[in-house]
C-alpha cells in the first residue's frame, strides 16, 4: 500500500483494518461507500475517534481508515494516503440561538474554520 499515491476501498480488502465503531455516522458512511463499490470491509479494531488509531498503527496492528482532519504526517511511523471514492463527512459547529457567542467563542469558531480550511481547502468550508 505504501507504493501507491492514492488508495481505494478495494485496496483495503484483506488488510487488518482499524476504523470507526459500527452504528456511527463515519462507519455507516464508509459501509455505504464500500457497498456502492462492491467491497466488504470489516474492521478488526474499532475506534470512536480517529486519533485513537495512531497507537494501533504505530504498533503494527493494522491500516487505519480515518478522516483527514488531523495532521497525520506529523506522527512518526505513519504513511498517509488519500482515499479515492471515499465518503465526505460533514463537519458542524453547533451554537445556541438563545445565547450570543462570547469573544472567546468567536475566536475559537474562527480558529476552527481556519483549521478546516487549511486541511480541507477553502471550497469545502461553509459559513
Amino acid at each position: 500500500l505504501q507504493k501507491k499515491t492514492e488508495l481505494t476501498l478495494a485496496d483495503l480488502v484483506g488488510q487488518e483494518l482499524i476504523s470507526y465503531r459500527g452504528n456511527t455516522r463515519p462507519a455507516d458512511e464508509l459501509a455505504h461507500a464500500a457497498r456502492a463499490q462492491g467491497v466488504a470491509l470489516s474492521p478488526s479494531l474499532e475506534i470512536d475517534i480517529s486519533i485513537s488509531a495512531v497507537g494501533f498503527v504505530q504498533a503494527g496492528l493494522g491500516v487505519a481508515l480515518v478522516d483527514a482532519l488531523l495532521p497525520w504526517h506529523q506522527f512518526s511511523g505513519l504513511a498517509v494516503r488519500p482515499l479515492a471514492g471515499g465518503p465526505e463527512f460533514p463537519i458542524a459547529l453547533l451554537t445556541s440561538r438563545a445565547r450570543a457567542l462570547s469573544r472567546a467563542d468567536e475566536t475559537m469558531r474562527d480558529d476552527i474554520r481556519a483549521a478546516c480550511s487549511a486541511v480541507l481547502g477553502e471550497h469545502s468550508v461553509k459559513v
